[in-house]
């Protein structure tokens, strides 16, 4: 079996699969202040969670934390007796690369546009929330063709209560109507609908740009705020790991 570990700037999630059914999955915060004894802890009582026929015999990581990915890869080595494969230029992924350095493009991007083309084919946009937002090209030849990088979901939802002192805490829950008649549901609709606005109008400028229809793809940690909200989108929250599922295949 399989372990897949994402390891992002706010989370970590930890991903088993059997073949192409995912097993188990579990989400820790990515604490760099913590050592790897205390990593150590967390992924013991991970491991300790799963059914007694989980057998791991292999494992991937993704990252974009650089000292973590030393911690979990020696995590994984010590607590399963695996050598985890890491993410980078030295991995097959199944795809081109079309920009300017393909050496430049972060692992978590190549990762989303492999599992978009393994579950939904070529011509697809895929808008990746996480600490930073990501819209992706995969062509309509299968290659990765670029990306946006954004001001994430929660860095604009705790800018906007960090950085002004008169306005409260909010839950990113979307009021029933755009324009708000209160201080709570103002501060959600432009944190939700403010989301949603800025991923259709990327949606429509890569369309534009690329010259075809593409399938709307969002994914991410923060993709649950706004789902809802994007009918012409699939949603896939398992996205990144079922790009490293087949990376793992592959090499």
């Amino acid at each position: 079996m399989l372990l897949a570990i994402d390891i992002g700037n706010t989370m970590t999630e930890l991903c088993v699969f059997d073949e192409d059914r995912l097993v188990s999955s579990f989400k820790i915060r990515s604490e760099t202040d913590k050592s790897e004894d205390e990593h150590r802890l967390r992924f013991s009582a991970f491991l300790n969670s799963l059914d007694k026929d989980v057998a791991i015999d292999s494992a991937i990581i993704c990252s974009v934390v650089p000292v973590l990915s030393h911690i979990w890869f020696a995590l994984v080595r010590k607590c399963l007796k695996v050598r985890a494969r890491v993410m980078g230029p030295g991995l097959k992924s199944g795809i081109a690369i079309r920009v300017d350095d393909p050496s430049s493009v972060g692992s978590d991007l190549i990762a989303d546009a492999v599992g978009a083309l393994k579950e939904y084919g070529p011509a697809c946009f895929i808008a990746d929330l996480g600490t930073a937002s990501k819209f992706i090209l995969l062509d309509k030849n299968g290659a990765f063709a670029g990306c946006v990088i954004a001001p994430g979901f929660g860095i604009s939802m705790e800018s906007l209560v960090d950085k002004t002192s008169a306005l409260p805490e909010v839950n990113a829950i979307a009021p029933k109507k755009v324009i708000g008649k209160n201080t709570i549901d103002c501060m959600n609709s432009g944190i939700v609908y403010g989301a949603v606005y800025e991923i259709n109008g990327f949606a429509e400028a890569f369309e534009k740009e690329a010259g075809y229809p593409l399938k709307r793809i969002l994914t991410g940690g923060y993709g649950s705020f706004v789902h809802r909200h994007l009918q012409d989108f699939t949603y896939n929250p398992t996205l990144l790991m079922t790009g490293l599922r087949d990376i793992e295949k592959r090499n």
